[in-house]
């Protein structure tokens, strides 16, 4: 992925209403699980690697506060 990728996909996810934010995340949720399970093991490991470095990151944390901001009291029904 290019360096200018990354910050337009932020923008854009951005724009989304908070309902959406929460539905592309749980879709790619689902997407990785699945990757992960049809890959088994060789995968697995690194992957949850990569989740406990995402868990310690200051700039993923701060954004995923950020989004838990704005879905609070946000209905999805």
């Amino acid at each position: 992925m290019s360096a200018r990728t990354l910050p337009e996909l932020e923008a854009l996810i951005a724009r989304l209403s908070p309902a959406d934010q929460l539905r592309l995340l749980e879709d790619l949720a689902h997407r990785l699980r699945a990757r992960v399970a049809a890959n088994e093991q060789p995968e697995a490991e690194p992957f949850g690697s990569q989740l406990a470095m995402m868990a310690r990151d200051r700039d993923i944390r701060r954004e995923l506060q950020a989004i838990d901001r704005e879905l609070t009291g946000t209905s999805l029904a």
